[in-house]
Order: C-alpha cells, then structure tokens, then sequence
C-alpha cells in the first residue's frame, strides 16, 4: 500500500509539477537570451510614453486637445479643439487626418465645422457636435486642425502626429 502512494506521488510530480517548472526554467533562459542581443531592453510599463499627448506644432492661439500618441485599430480618434484667439470666432474649423506614409500625403477623413461661435463661453470646439473617426489600418498619420476667421481673411492651425497600431 505505501508503495502504492509513493508511486502515485512520483506520477503527480512528473505530470504535473515538472512540466511546469521545466517551462518557466525556458521562458527565463530565451528571455535572458533574448536581452543580450543590442538595442533590448525590458520594459515592465510600457504604457506611461502612449498616454502623453504627441507634440504640436504650428500657431500658439490653436491646440488639438485629447489626442494620444497611439491607438488601436477600429478605436475612435477623438479631438477637441481649443482657440484661445477671439478674432477666428464664427470661423470654420477644418480637421483632416492623413496617412503620414505616403508621398505625397494623402488624405484619410476630412470634416467641417462651419460657424464655430467660442467666445461667449469659451469653448471648445466643434460646438454641439464631435469629431470622432475611425481608422483601420495600421501605420503613421498626422492630423491638422485649421480654423479661418468668418471673413476668411486669416488662418491659424495646429499639427500633431500619431500612431494607429
């Protein structure tokens, strides 16, 4: 009977215990292996660099406002945009996303906002209404914001970059 259990016990081990412990014993070997090569490093937190909004560029009275550096396939860019100058109220705002990857750019969507009247409660643009689309396909792209004054006398606008992966 003792030799019985005993051999039960060895049988437990071998099938459950060692493939368990042979595996995890791999894993940390290719995974040494695998931070030797150059230019690797083990990032534990990889998320901290995507929820920073990407860097702006263009007029200071313009900003696109909830962008992030990257998003998923199918997952809504959503932006708002923020005016600081009283002269563009009751402009029309433009917002055009292109593929970054291509010469020249070529454009992915393109909204307009007409009349966008901000001064009274100062606030973000579009009024009443969001920009909000989706991309499919994975790659660069580059988004611009360009609003003109009710006269179409003047432009301001804002460019920033991101990633849809």
């Amino acid at each position: 009977m003792l030799d019985n259990k005993m051999a039960v016990q060895n049988v437990a081990f071998v099938v459950f215990l060692f493939p368990v412990v042979a595996s995890m014993g791999f894993g940390a070997f290719v995974l040494a292996d695998v931070l030797q090569e150059p230019n690797r490093e083990l990032n534990m937190w990889p998320f901290g660099d995507l929820l920073r909004p990407p860097t702006q560029i263009g007029d200071a009275e313009i900003k696109i406002q909830e962008l992030l550096k990257t998003y998923s396939v199918s997952t809504p860019i959503e932006v708002k945009i923020l005016v600081s100058n009283p002269d563009f109220d009751c402009g029309d705002l433009y917002i055009t996303i292109y593929d970054a990857q291509t010469s020249p750019k070529q454009v992915v969507v393109q909204n307009g906002f007409f009349s966008q009247c901000f001064s009274d409660g100062n606030l973000s643009l579009p009024i009443d209404d969001t920009f909000s689309e989706k991309i499919d396909k994975a790659g660069e792209y580059e988004i611009i914001a360009e609003l003109n004054d009710k006269n179409y006398q003047k432009t301001i606008s804002a460019t920033a970059k991101f990633k849809v992966q």
